[in-house]
């Protein structure tokens, strides 16, 4: 930790003039001699993925002090913030002098090191944060987490930066230069490919968002009507739904063939419901209890005595009314569901068993 401090002191020291005020961010710099790490990122393109929940996409750039290895390696880096990933994409590798090479993506994967935690770290941090709260980040001393704000920083800014201010106790490998024209080139090339890749990235992430609102629309439709019979299970009663569970299904010509012009009927955007009110008229007889028709059992001869047969006092037979309405709804031309309604009676049976329903 003390190395580290150190070294960012230095480089606090080194980009103290008002030149430098923009985008890039100093997030890790690390290693022993001669293998030591210096890692930057660029604000100016941590932003959300689209269509992906905490995820953002992140700019690195990593100078290699180790002469066998590469100058520089960048790289554009998706952070999944959810599951603790980073995934590694259009890979940058600059030898000391010759022309940029490209290495293969690495899929999404945990942090392996402490350069891929700073990353995750950072990006988790960052990415969610507005305009305002990315300047009032950049003029916090952020030097206890390890990062520092350094400014618009070119790639050949950054290892000036480094080797004349860091990594001040070595010599910087020799390499091979390139001219500002084919650096100009290669840049340009890079930059050409990102956007192609994002492009790509936000066009399959918009297609796979429509195909799971896709896949969700058919599960849903093919789960409707399960849905609906078991409300119809709790709302109708058993005999209502073996007299009408037969017609699900039935087109609306069949539905007029038998049961004729419907009392009432509506249309909406997407469905269409037709009523049917009917009703059953009972003739309920007073009980007999074993008399001929007209007399009950009844004490004639004094309450002590033996109840015999005679005429009733009141009415030998009255009859019993029954209305019930059921409403069936359509979609695309069939009946999908009903709902039935009828008026409470003082009898045992309800009125739309008695009037739509089978009791076998």
């Amino acid at each position: 930790m003390l190395k580290r401090t150190l070294a960012l002191a230095a480089v606090a020291a080194a980009i103290s003039s008002p030149a430098y005020a923009g985008e890039r961010w100093l997030v890790y710099t690390g290693g022993e001699k001669p293998s030591r790490l210096f890692v930057v990122v660029d604000e100016t393109y941590l932003d959300a993925v689209p269509f992906a929940e905490k995820t953002y996409k992140l700019e690195t750039l990593t100078l290699l002090e180790n002469a066998k290895a590469p100058d520089w390696v960048s790289s554009n880096m998706i952070i999944d913030c959810g599951r603790n990933t980073l995934e590694e994409k259009l890979i940058q590798v600059s030898p000391r002098g010759g022309k940029l090479t490209t290495a293969p993506d690495q899929p999404a994967m945990p942090p392996k090191n402490a350069v891929g935690e700073a990353l995750i770290a950072f990006a988790c941090d960052m990415g969610p944060k507005d305009a305002a709260k990315r300047l009032a980040a950049r003029k916090a001393d952020q030097r206890e987490r390890g990062w520092m704000y350094l400014g618009p920083l070119t790639t050949g800014d950054v290892g000036d930066l480094v080797w004349n201010s860091v990594w001040t106790d070595g010599k910087r490998p020799a390499g091979t230069p390139r001219s500002a024209a084919e650096l100009e080139r290669e840049m340009a090339d890079l930059g050409a490919r990102r956007q192609k890749a994002l492009a790509e990235a936000n066009a399959l992430a918009g297609q796979t968002v429509q195909n799971e609102k896709i896949e969700a629309e058919r599960y849903a439709k093919a789960q409707a009507p399960l849905l609906r019979l078991d409300k119809r299970r709790k709302r109708e009663a058993g005999a209502v739904r073996r007299g009408l569970e037969a017609w699900i299904g039935q087109p609306e010509a069949e539905l007029l063939r038998v049961w004729g012009t419907p009392t009432q009927s509506e249309d909406h955007s997407d469905r269409r419901i037709v009523a049917y009110t009917k009703q059953v008229v009972d003739t309920i007889y007073a009980p007999t209890q074993g008399c001929p028709a007209g007399q009950t059992m009844q004490p004639v001869n004094g309450m002590d005595k033996p109840l015999m047969c005679a005429p009733m006092s009141g009415p030998v037979s009255w009859e019993r009314v029954s209305v019930c309405t059921v409403r069936f709804e359509f979609r695309d031309g069939a009946i999908v569901d009903y709902v039935t309604q009828g008026a409470k009676t003082p009898y045992e049976l309800p009125p739309c068993s008695r009037v739509f329903g089978k009791t076998d």
